[in-house]
């Protein structure tokens, strides 16, 4: 049997994906499994052992209804007999469907019914989104924990081994400034109180993002001109960034994709939680702590804050000693 799974867009949730794969993979022992991935996402479920294939999803290819025909054409070569959608959105059901996969099994919702040949209603009750996407299979574990690590290479580990020996680093703390919503993004007072702790505790610091987090790791970085706090915002792949992450001891993140790798990798992540709702998308691992003020606004679910009377209030109500009160609990590196 050939078996097709749609990864969802964003990199967090692709990591929260990563538990269905592995019950799919149970479930499909012996069967050809695919992953259809866009290609920022890519990179999570690369090297996975719980697939055989990926069709890689380029920048703007599925643009329009012409573009997601021409997707469709190409996992129609794939010869499906079942997808599991696990992208809510109406044009992974379009793909879906011109793939011509036999059983095309996914959640209602932008009237992409017609499209499914199996048609499941979401949780009426609150669901973490990994829990979410379990649900679209037939049979599965409900006991079982939500544990599915990213595969990360010898050869991987080793380049981000010989990246921190030339940033004179070994272990660093890892900061996740940035996130793709405002609403989600600390503001950089806090990450600066933050940093100041961990820099007078000894601690060394590594910023770590993506180009559009270049910005606010300039103004850190000139903030503290400290030999122990270095950057490669911007410089790496996610890739790479992967595997400089699993070296990492620990993490502090925003709401983030990157807080949801750490996490997945068992390094000691505190992620702080200002717009979203941690009982929907915190990140799942051994060693994790979630800083969630529960103001009165929050969580929104919103890409902008809409409070104009006090904005990033559930971010402007944390204190960067209770932050890092909470890493060292985490990491273990609390004093007795």
């Amino acid at each position: 049997m050939n078996v097709g799974v749609y990864i969802p867009n964003w990199v967090g949730d692709a990591v929260m994906a990563l538990p269905f794969l592995a019950h799919c993979r149970d479930s499909h022992e012996n069967d050809h499994i695919v992953a259809i991935a866009r290609e920022w996402v890519v990179p999570v479920v690369k090297n996975s052992p719980f697939i055989n294939d990926i069709l890689r999803i380029a920048h703007n290819e599925d643009k329009g209804v012409a573009g997601a025909t021409q997707i469709g054409r190409q996992l129609k070569s794939k010869e499906l007999d079942r997808l599991y959608l696990l992208s809510g959105s109406w044009r992974s059901a379009y793909i879906g469907w011109f793939s011509g996969a036999k059983e095309r099994i996914g959640y209602t919702g932008q009237g992409r019914s017609p499209l499914l040949t199996e048609v499941i209603t979401p949780p009426s009750e609150k669901t973490h989104r990994s829990k979410r996407y379990l649900k679209l299979l037939k049979e599965y574990d409900t006991t079982a924990e939500l544990t599915a690590p990213i595969a990360v290479t010898d050869d991987e580990v080793e380049s981000a081994k010989v990246l921190l020996e030339s940033l004179n680093m070994a272990s660093p703390l890892a900061i996740f400034s940035g996130s793709i919503a405002p609403s989600r993004q600390p503001p950089t007072t806090l990450w600066k109180g933050i940093i100041e702790i961990a820099l007078n505790s000894g601690v060394s610091v590594l910023l770590i993002g993506g180009k559009r987090d270049v910005p606010i790791a300039k103004e850190l970085m000139e903030s503290f001109p400290a030999e122990n706090l270095k950057s490669v915002c911007g410089k790496i792949s996610l890739r790479e960034t992967i595997a400089l992450i699993s070296q990492c001891a620990g993490a502090i993140a925003s709401d983030s994709g990157l807080g949801h790798i750490s996490a997945n990798l068992g390094v000691s992540t505190v992620s702080l939680f200002g717009a979203g709702d941690p009982e929907v998308t915190a990140p799942f691992g051994n060693r994790t702590k979630i800083i969630f003020q529960n103001v009165h606004c929050s969580p929104c679910n919103k890409n902008q804050c809409h409070n104009s009377d006090e904005p990033l209030l559930c971010y402007t109500t944390m204190d960067p000693g209770q932050v890092w009160e909470a890493y060292s609990v985490i990491s273990g590196s609390e004093k007795s």
